[in-house]
């Protein structure tokens, strides 16, 4: 039965040396000493962000633009919660260590977790931080979710990917800001195989197109069209400050207990229920677990050791219980049936339909610029290039 354990998936043949990446990672790579590509690339990413006080240099070099650019205005910089520890660490550091002023955004798919409402209320108001909310129409949502699920990919949360993104840069735009901070952290999460959970917007308009089996109203996409017009016209910068300070582990968790009354969500992302049904459709679709690239990337930075990513690897997932996996298909109209079905079908990647990846990689090295000029994602241009 699905929501079981599956012990049955089959055993790596190759695991790296160093973390718990394994050969299960689409395009991964080991070197003659058995270390994986995703180690050189955490290497590589460790030195082209320094973190300690060349680290917070760079930040206060940032802050200092934000609140030039943001004289006169409301707000220096819009900040992405969703109430997890990471983003809510983020907030934290934005408004007490750099001082700035910043707008909160949200996006809510209709899955938050009254924990992640909880914690966002509490943060937001102790730090007198106004929060912008924008709720997803929930049938919308819905659908967006079942078609991803219908046509067998990978990433079934790539839409609400999408809507996180607009909602930042349309905040951004309206309010006149230049800086959307983000709080992604290669160091704790690792940098994820870009066949795993490939976005861009001609892609998702293609899985509406096929998949979609009722109106979708209210959603709106991202284009390239979108980010030339908010990178090269409006000249707003995505800054990834997690990338420069080396706060991690436990001592966060604690601090956001201690100043703000913050509540473990339980797993990584489940601010947001519907990765439970994320991280099981991959797992029993696919054969692979999305918890390797998060535990290899907390051993690579020596948050644990690698026996203990080993261990953890090694016993059952938190989404590998019916109740849960009853509960995210109720929510989401869908039979126990037709998700068996769906997960006997054919599996699909983003290479299977339309998307604007080959004209991304004709223009591999103006997006590397781009990242580098902090106008894309910090990690854009690796995950788009160097994870394939």
């Amino acid at each position: 039965m699905t929501g079981q354990y599956r012990s049955d998936l089959p055993a790596p043949l190759r695991r790296c040396v160093r973390c718990v990446m394994d050969d299960t990672v689409p395009g991964i790579r080991f070197d003659a000493d058995g270390v994986c590509s995703y180690c050189h690339l955490h290497d590589r990413l460790d030195r082209a962000f320094p973190t300690g006080p060349e680290g917070r240099r760079i930040l206060e070099r940032f802050a200092d633009r934000m609140r030039r650019d943001g004289k006169n205005r409301p707000y220096d910089c819009v900040v992405g919660v969703s109430g997890g520890r990471d983003t809510s660490y983020c907030l934290h550091y934005v408004k007490r260590e750099l001082g700035l002023r910043p707008l909160a955004v949200h996006f809510d798919n209709g899955w938050d977790s009254e924990t992640a409402k909880t914690n966002l209320a509490r943060l937001c108001d102790a730090l007198d931080v106004e929060l912008h909310t924008v709720i997803m129409d929930w049938p919308d949502s819905r659908e967006l979710t079942n078609c991803t699920i219908r046509a067998g990919v990978p990433y079934i949360d790539v839409t609400d990917d999408i809507g996180i993104a607009r909602s930042l840069y349309d905040a951004a735009v309206r309010e006149g800001v230049r800086y959307i901070i983000m709080s992604h952290s290669f160091r704790e999460e690792g940098v994820t195989p870009l066949l795993w959970n490939y976005i861009d917007g001609r892609y998702v308009r293609a899985l509406i197109r096929r998949y979609a089996t009722q109106p979708i109203k209210t959603f709106r996409n991202v284009d390239l069209h979108h980010l030339i017009w908010w990178t090269l016209v409006k000249r707003i910068r995505v800054i990834n400050i997690t990338n420069y300070y080396d706060d991690t582990g436990e001592q966060v968790e604690r601090l956001l207990e201690r100043e703000y009354g913050w509540i473990d969500t339980g797993q990584h992302h489940m601010d947001n229920e519907l990765f439970a049904l994320v991280y099981h459709y991959a797992r029993h679709k696919f054969g692979f677990d999305w918890r390797v690239v998060e535990l290899s990337a907390k051993v690579r930075c020596g948050v644990i050791t690698r026996q203990q990513a080993l261990d953890a690897l090694a016993t059952p997932p938190f989404f590998e219980t019916d109740e849960m996996v009853n509960y995210c298909l109720e929510k989401q109209g869908l039979t126990r049936q037709e998700y068996e079905a769906i997960l006997r079908g054919p599996n699909r990647y983003f290479t299977d339909f339309p998307s604007w990846y080959p004209l991304l990689k004709a223009c591999r090295l103006p997006i590397q610029l781009l990242c580098r000029l902090h106008l894309l994602p910090a990690h854009a241009y690796e995950k788009f290039f160097e994870t394939v």
